[in-house]
């Protein structure tokens, strides 16, 4: 198999067939761009265990890449191969009988402090209502922001107030607006420039012409927003996806439902933001100092 040949008909096939969102493909590219580069210098297809050994190595002491983008680049090249397996293009997957491990490490989840939090809802209409109602959402459902800007009308039941998300997988699940306030909110949002929502297929978030709002028009409105509010550090709406989760659990949730509402499949991934959560009750403790407040009384 020419993998570069490979490398274009997969891309291809991504974008007509799988109806991959924007991003993704993007990654997708970037990805494969890395093993083309690995290609041009010489080195040998990676279509066996050893070569395939050799690639992951070379990602991580010749390109000195993190292990999370190790593990992205190693995640799409199983993916074209499995592609080219079921078209008959290779007998097997190298994949199947390589051994491969990258171990990542363990980080928390970065969330917004409550300060920062306050700030940015009380900024957050500085850009426009759809900028306004997308912070409000991420942070109320714990949507991915691919997950918001692909809403339609018909995903939106305001009587039961719910939102019907395709996330990862196109797997379908229903989120729940947290208060009247949103369902307020959103109501209100959907009566403006009504021409471009009269279809239930219309976009919920769209741009002048009705298609899809970018998912990088909501990173940068939130980006503004942010600064605006005197917050420094650099705000992401994963941030708020994770900012969701923490507070549901310190909130008393149960982390089944917290694991059904984020779209996780499975409930490690959801484990961590208890960790967060523990570690914020630990600062809460240390800051009370009970025993310092006795001995000074």
């Amino acid at each position: 198999m020419d993998m570069n040949t490979a490398i274009t008909a997969f891309l291809r096939h991504c974008r007509a067939e799988r109806d991959l969102s924007d991003n993704t493909l993007k990654a997708y590219r970037q990805d494969l761009r890395e093993l083309s580069n690995y290609l041009v210098q010489g080195h040998p297809s990676p279509d066996s265990p050893g070569e395939l050994a050799a690639y992951a190595e070379w990602l991580t002491t010749v390109r000195t890449l993190a292990p999370a983008t190790v593990k992205r680049r190693l995640a799409c090249l199983r993916a074209l191969f499995a592609w080219a397996e079921r078209r008959g293009e290779i007998s097997a997957s190298p994949f199947r009988t390589a051994e491969l491990r990258v171990r990542l490490p363990r980080r928390l989840p970065r969330c917004l402090t409550a300060v920062e939090l306050r700030k940015l809802f009380a900024s957050r209409r500085d850009r426009g209502a759809a900028i306004a109602l997308a912070i409000l959402l991420l942070f109320t459902t714990g949507m991915r922001v691919s997950e918001l800007t692909a809403l339609t009308v018909a995903d939106i039941d305001l009587e039961r107030r719910t939102l019907r998300v395709r996330g990862k997988g196109n797997r379908e699940r229903l989120v729940f607006l947290a208060s009247a306030d949103v369902v307020s909110e959103l109501r209100s949002f959907l009566k403006t420039e009504g021409r471009h929502r009269a279809s239930p297929r219309a976009y919920l978030f769209h741009n002048k012409v009705g298609g899809r709002l970018s998912t990088d028009q909501i990173r940068r409105g939130l980006r503004a927003v942010a600064a605006n509010a005197g917050i420094p550090r650099r705000i992401t709406p994963h941030m708020l996806r994770h900012s969701a989760a923490t507070s549901l659990l310190e909130a008393g949730i149960d982390i089944r439902f917290v694991q059904r509402l984020l779209g996780h499949r499975s409930i490690s991934t959801t484990e961590i933001y208890t960790q967060v959560s523990d570690e914020r009750l630990k600062q809460a403790v240390l800051k009370a100092n009970t025993l310092g407040r006795l001995r000074a009384g």
